[in-house]
């Protein structure tokens, strides 16, 4: 009668089973993370389009006290002047009247904007141009096809030009959110790079560029701008202007 041994795996064998399945979970999920992240880069990106149209909508349904369209004011982020901060609602000195500040969040709720915020849970930043005698937003003047914007988009904090006389911009502060407004209200953590910094520091100024990693100065905020070229084609059409 013969004896049948049955052999099972080595410690040395089993120890590489497990380093592959480690390896082949690892790689699985970073896959998984990168494309949920990429989901998330293209949600804000529709998000940012979506704000520029109903910012154009919003000027083409509301008239000024001399008759002519205007755009809206920013949600403001801090106590100072009229107005209640981070509540959705345009801030304006006097109804009608100019805005409390030139920037702020994106005033959702006046807007009727869903979702009411990017994919990462932050607000929305917004600036119009709403100084001088240019006041795109000035809902006792209107705007006029005369009016020059002030806003300008960099390819870096201290490089070249990309676009300007902007006469509104829309930015969602990227998965690291700094700078950004949260849901809740709260400001986030502050931003480290010199170009993220100049999309916070409330100056005419911004940055758009391709995201950056943590070795070329961490950049991964998505901008989007009107045109004035667009804006004042649209109020023309719709016999808005001039």
């Amino acid at each position: 009668m013969k004896t049948h041994t049955l052999k099972g795996f080595t410690l040395v064998e089993m120890a590489i089973v497990l380093s592959i399945i480690a390896l082949i979970l690892g790689t699985g999920l970073t896959l998984l993370s990168a494309q949920h992240d990429q989901r998330r880069i293209e949600d804000t990106n529709s998000l940012l389009s979506s704000a520029n149209e109903v910012l154009i909508g919003y000027a083409l349904s509301h008239t000024a006290t001399d008759g002519r369209p205007y755009l809206p004011c920013p949600d403001k982020m801090t106590t100072a002047g009229a107005g209640t901060a981070n509540d959705g609602v345009e801030d304006r000195t006097t109804i009608p009247g100019p805005c409390v500040v030139q920037e702020g969040n994106l005033p959702w709720v006046t807007l009727g904007l869903a979702p009411q915020t990017d994919a990462w849970s932050n607000r929305l930043r917004y600036r119009v141009t709403d100084a001088g005698a240019n006041h795109f937003s000035n809902s006792s003047t209107g705007m006029q096809l005369t009016f020059a914007a002030d806003i300008n988009v960099l390819d870096a904090a201290t490089g070249n030009s990309v676009v300007t006389g902007v006469p509104a911009l829309v930015l969602s502060h990227g998965k690291n959110g700094l700078g950004a407004i949260n849901a809740t209200g709260g400001g986030n953590p502050v931003a480290t790079s010199a170009d993220e910094q100049a999309n916070t520091d409330m100056t005419v100024n911004f940055v758009s560029h391709a995201p950056a990693p943590a070795e070329s100065g961490y950049f991964d905020d998505q901008v989007t701008w009107l045109s004035p070229n667009i804006l004042f084609n649209r109020m023309v059409q719709a016999g808005r202007l001039p």
